[in-house]
């Protein structure tokens, strides 16, 4: 199956395309660095720069002639002063528009659009920005309806909840707690109480690979919420690790204040993964025995 992926030297894209390029799926990324997409998939797949004008990515785009696209480019920021706004006008919503004016007329069957769990403010099913970020991803649901109709494909939203795992060099909380625990220094995060459903990554891309594969029966316009269905709070989780470790954490619980945006719920109503023969397969207390055990050995 022919696929045009953008975010391909992301956290999702890392992990996701490895697994399609072992399916012998022909992949074209549209991505901002070609030299970074080299270093990690050197030619197995072809390669569009993103940069280049609207005609030359068109013409690149209908020559490939995907079947299915996925989405996963994006500028996250909780901020909201004018130079951040117009980075996330720009990636989010015009570069989306640039995406789905690239397939106009193509056999295109499908588009997996990737949101956020701050388009859920309240921790429900009604989409209420947290962020002015989450409102571009909320705003992206209405160009990927729009196109799909016109163009006569299906389109569907993946919203990954609290991804973990990967080698990222910009820490997630579990690094964060995991390092406190070598501080000498007291360190100071939120009160802790906010539940978050955490996901590896590697299920997150597994999740898009089982969208791919089935996607004969995927209903359109579906959403799926991409988590575990648990929520732990940043304090459980702290507990967990000083359980399994055998460490002490030294965080100070309080020391940063909750932003006023900041998601208090986000637990993912895993119905509609059931429905397509879908769970995850990594749990988070496995992870921490598994991989942060042994870190400290």
């Amino acid at each position: 199956m022919k696929l045009l992926i953008t975010g391909t030297t992301g956290l999702v894209g890392r992990h996701l395309l490895p697994k399609l390029l072992l399916k012998d799926h022909k992949i074209l990324e549209l991505t901002r660095d070609i030299e970074r997409s080299k270093a990690l998939y050197d030619e197995k797949t072809q390669k569009v720069l993103a940069s280049h004008p609207c005609s030359q990515i068109t013409e690149q785009i209908k020559e490939f002639s995907p079947d299915i696209v996925i989405h996963l480019a994006a500028y996250i920021s909780p901020k909201d002063d004018p130079d951040t706004m117009k980075r996330l006008i720009d990636s989010n919503v015009f570069f989306l528009c640039k995406v789905l004016n690239s397939i106009k007329g193509s056999e295109t069957k499908l588009f997996i659009n990737t949101g956020t769990f701050a388009e859920y403010y309240r921790g429900d099913d009604q989409l209420d920005p947290a962020y002015l970020y989450a409102a571009t991803k909320i705003a992206s649901r209405f160009f990927v309806k729009y196109y799909s109709k016109i163009n006569n494909y299906k389109e569907v939203t993946v919203v990954p909840y609290t991804i973990y795992g990967g080698n990222e060099k910009q820490k997630k909380i579990i690094d964060i707690i995991q390092d406190s625990m070598f501080s000498t220094n007291k360190v100071d995060l939120s009160p802790g109480d906010q539940v978050l459903d955490f996901i590896h990554v590697d299920d997150v891309a597994n999740f898009y690979v089982h969208i791919v594969e089935n996607y004969k029966s995927i209903d359109d316009g579906s959403t799926f919420k991409l988590g575990s269905g648990s929520g732990t709070t940043l304090r459980e989780l702290s507990n967990l690790m000083e359980s399994i470790t055998g460490k002490k954490t030294n965080i100070n619980w309080g020391g940063k204040p909750y932003r006023k945006s900041d998601v208090h719920y986000a637990v993912a109503d895993t119905r509609e993964l059931r429905k397509v023969g879908w769970t995850h397969s990594i749990d988070l207390d496995s992870y921490i025995r598994d991989r942060i055990q042994n870190q400290h050995k």
